[in-house]
């Protein structure tokens, strides 16, 4: 019961500790406060998955999905939603400076976040009414995206981006539920971070229009 709330908690504190850290950051680092933001932010995940996750859930998260093939679909078909943003905005990554922490944050970070957002946090919810976890946390991802690196990014913080966290995080909360996997959903997850070109936008080298 006390580790149930401990991980129904930390949301909460992931958000509030990550943005006063890139808030700290920021000061010194301006745009590029958004890397000890995200190593802190890492490190808490990879904390709290492997302590009340562990490698039996990692390897039950990464088991083949079950259930209708539509929902794995799904996953990737929103990832590669960001496509068009790549195919018109890609020369922002050239330098090597934007390029290898693009390539590392889109490798990794689909990994991380959605062994806590949709994995442990729902596992550690599986006895509420799924609508209830899944706008909670949908909700609380979302906020993460807003007051984390939202701070210094203006792309982080739009509307339209906030809102694209909140439905994305709702759907992948779906494609777990009813596939018991987070195979695809970590896929499309990576599409979408490296399409969505996601260091560029930290480091505002590429904002949305309006």
């Amino acid at each position: 019961m006390k580790n149930n709330l401990l991980v129904v908690l930390s949301p909460f504190a992931m958000v509030g500790i990550g943005s006063l850290v890139i808030r700290l950051a920021a000061v010194y680092l301006g745009v590029w406060a958004w890397v000890p933001w995200i190593l802190v932010y890492w490190g808490m995940i990879g904390l709290l998955v492997f302590w009340f996750g562990g490698k039996a859930s990692i390897k039950k998260w990464w088991a083949k999905p079950t259930g209708n093939w539509f929902w794995s679909a799904l996953a990737v078909l929103i990832g590669l939603s960001s496509l068009y943003i790549f195919a018109s905005s890609w020369r922002v990554l050239l330098p090597l400076q934007v390029f290898i922490p693009w390539l590392i944050v889109g490798l990794l970070n689909p990994f991380l976040e959605e062994w806590y957002w949709r994995g442990l946090l729902l596992d550690y919810t599986k006895e509420w009414k799924s609508w209830v976890s899944i706008l909670l946390f949908s909700v609380l991802f979302s906020l993460n995206h807003l007051l984390g690196i939202g701070v210094t990014s203006i792309g982080c913080r739009h509307p339209v981006l906030i809102m694209n966290a909140l439905i994305v995080g709702i759907l992948y909360s779906w494609v777990y539920k009813k596939t018991k996997s987070l195979r695809w959903a970590i896929v499309g997850h990576a599409l979408a971070d490296l399409l969505g070109l996601s260091v560029a936008v930290f480091l505002n080298l590429w904002v949305p229009p309006g």
